[in-house]
């Protein structure tokens, strides 16, 4: 029971065979990859509040053990 489309699936069949054992291995484009190299893990307004918040806290530390009496006052 051959019908005319046989010869045609066969082929096709043939043809994308070789493609199973390449999945998953594509080279990335370079377009793809300036886009992956360019994006930072965290944006600069990120940094900068959290070096500015140990930064404060630091200098608020020594102040408190430096500058501070050890009395307080009402």
């Amino acid at each position: 029971m051959a019908t005319s489309s046989s010869p045609v699936i066969r082929a096709r069949n043939a043809k994308y065979q070789a493609n199973v054992t390449k999945r998953g291995q594509t080279k990335i484009s370079a377009h793809a990859e300036k886009k992956v190299a360019k994006k930072p893990t965290a944006s600069p307004m990120l940094v900068g509040c959290i070096l500015l918040m140990l930064c404060g806290g630091a200098i608020f530390e020594v102040l408190r053990l430096f500058g501070a009496s050890t009395e307080p006052s009402f």
